[in-house]
């Protein structure tokens, strides 16, 4: 009889984690892009420079100080009815300055332009976070980090179409613009905001199947762990 319920209870478990799966899933059919950046510091407004309390360090360049950074994006465009503008949902984002960081939840907007024109911004690239409210990180004279902005623009030719790329385009062709920055405070201040350029953006792209593989491990493992377990299970 113990056997017969050990069984009916592990049918069960397998039934409802695949139950689980199909649930999770569901709204997750949009893969994931994760983006690693980093960047060197060129200008620091004097409101966060020394003797700013407490100080970052804070330094401009060249080589100014290093900037490094991860986001996680979702590949859902969130601005279907325009063919030339994609809108896509940052699920969480991470950036560390001279060894000041901030981070921000599933907030703010990753937006590719597809230009048709001419213009040397035809193209963009354009990160905010957070759209409203305030990232999270430490005070600089009672300023709390409010914003961080990526901005590449160039060409014509640099996107084919507006959907989030999965392989970035080299740096070099985003030949009109190159500018990261972390605003402090309520407003867009130059007093208060910290600005760079970019040397370095890649793109990881993870798809649902990696996480439901993942969750499905782990249940296995479980399952397997529990028949261990249960190896001595008295003879009925």
């Amino acid at each position: 009889m113990s056997r017969i319920i050990y069984i009916s209870r592990s049918v069960g478990l397998a039934f409802g984690l695949l139950l689980f799966c199909s649930v999770v899933a569901t709204p997750a059919m949009a893969a994931t892009i994760i983006y690693n950046f980093t960047g060197n510091v060129t200008n620091v407004g004097n409101l966060l420079s020394p003797p700013a309390v407490p100080s970052p360090q804070f330094t401009a360049g060249p080589p100014g100080s290093l900037m490094t950074g991860t986001m996680a994006v979702n590949t859902t465009d969130g601005n279907m009815g325009n063919s030339t503008l994609g809108s896509y949902q940052i699920q969480s984002l991470s950036v560390t300055i001279g060894g000041y960081t901030a981070s921000v939840g599933p907030t703010g907007t990753v937006n590719i332009r597809n230009g048709n024109g001419p213009g040397v911004a035809a193209d963009r690239f354009e990160v905010s976070a957070p759209q409203s409210g305030n990232l999270t990180g430490d005070d600089i004279n009672f300023l709390l980090p409010r914003l961080f902005t990526i901005n590449l623009r160039g060409p014509s030719s640099i996107f084919g179409s507006d959907a989030l790329p999965s392989s970035v385009p080299s740096l070099s062709a985003f030949t009109n613009a190159n500018q990261f920055r972390l605003q402090f405070g309520p407003t867009n201040g130059a007093n208060a905001r910290v600005v760079g350029q970019l040397t370095s953006l890649t793109a990881v792209p993870l798809p649902p199947a990696v996480i439901l593989f993942g969750v499905g491990l782990v249940a296995l493992i479980g399952l397997g762990a529990g028949g261990l377990r249960n190896l001595r299970l008295p003879q009925a």
